[in-house]
């Protein structure tokens, strides 16, 4: 590795625990060069169990795949275009953690893992670049760099909800006695006020609980965990709970809610709404009763879906309207087919 300039800052870390100060305010860090292919993905196991290990938030995504679930070509290949152009304007950050993992397998001495711009480190390999400048420290422990991991990921809202929530789940199995609001705090979620906090981090790992419960009716209806958001399974739960006779038969209703959805590709929410307004109604029916019921209540309407362009367009349009001449959406839209239709002759 080629040393370049150094850039210092104060040493005080304790691998034994996960310091509420500012993180990089206090770790040595130097600035050097290094060949991109040298740097593993954030990755490390120091126990038997999954909680026990620290890595990056985001899935695992093949950059060599061009297609299919996992695929990040599109989105590597797009910023290798931007690093030949522009270079790397904000420097990756990397750390070995010799210091603390001796004995684990995945810890070997000289190992260097990716803390903040894997994407970038991976697209100079797409480039062939034979070395790129980092920010090189030794004084992050494993935690500590999973947390600047997953700020960094977070804040630039580049991962989904089932990314968020199976992180969020291994940081509390790793961690029982900490708080949601602790857990908050600790990783940046759910913005300055401690109450919101804690209901962001229950949220997530409510939704994990239902992906786990749901996990074997997620695989055989082949639905992928990235469309299931957090609002989707709130949604499910809190009509099921409505709904159940008793609190046994709430995981029998949500899994027939994700076969009718998913079979059916109708939105969560229509399904939601007809299901608790039916029962409200003292009418107990079943997810795909109330299919019935949305089929026999759209029948006779056209659905229209609006391109992005157009719907921006209307909106514009309407912000733009005398206020004592303005109109709904769909107001709008049904002019605009009768004068179609006017000129046509069919009116």
């Amino acid at each position: 590795m080629q040393v370049s300039n150094e850039r210092k800052a104060p040493v005080n870390v304790k691998p034994e625990a996960v310091s509420g100060e500012p993180i990089l305010k206090r770790i040595f860090r130097r600035r050097i060069r290094i060949d991109p292919k040298m740097v593993r993905r954030l990755n490390i196991k120091l126990g038997e169990r999954d909680c026990e290990t620290f890595s990056t938030p985001r899935g695992d995504l093949d950059w060599t795949k061009d297609q299919g679930r996992n695929s990040a070509w599109e989105d590597i290949e797009e910023l290798a275009e931007s690093i030949k152009k522009d270079g790397i304007i904000h420097t990756p950050l990397v750390c070995s953690f010799k210091k603390f993992t001796e004995s684990s397998e995945d810890g070997e001495d000289g190992e260097i893992f990716a803390v903040q711009g894997w994407r970038r480190i991976r697209a100079a390999v797409l480039n062939k670049q034979e070395y790129i400048e980092v920010d090189y420290t030794e004084d992050l422990t494993p935690e500590e760099a999973e947390i600047l991991s997953f700020k960094e990921n977070y804040n630039r809202k580049n991962l989904s909800d089932t990314e968020i929530s199976q992180f969020l789940w291994r940081v509390k199995q790793r961690h029982p006695h900490w708080t949601y609001q602790k857990i908050g705090e600790t990783y940046g979620l759910g913005g300055k006020n401690p109450e919101s906090k804690r209901k962001a981090v229950a949220s997530y790992i409510a939704h994990q609980d239902f992906l786990q419960r749901h996990k074997k009716t997620v695989q055989e209806l082949d639905i992928n965990p990235k469309k299931l958001t957090r609002n989707t399974t709130i949604q499910i739960q809190a009509t099921a709970r409505q709904i159940a006779s008793n609190p046994n038969q709430q995981e029998q209703i949500e899994k027939e809610i994700l076969e009718t959805i998913a079979k059916n590709s109708i939105p969560t929410t229509k399904l939601c709404k007809t299901l608790r307004t039916q029962h409200q109604q003292g009418n107990k029916i079943t997810p795909q009763q109330a299919l019935q019921t949305i089929k026999t209540k759209t029948s006779n309407h056209i659905q229209l879906t609006l391109p992005q362009k157009t719907l921006q367009a209307l909106q514009k349009y309407q912000s733009q309207t005398n206020p004592n001449q303005k109109t709904t959406i769909e107001t709008t839209i049904i002019k605009i087919i009768e004068n179609h239709l006017k000129q046509q002759g069919y009116l």
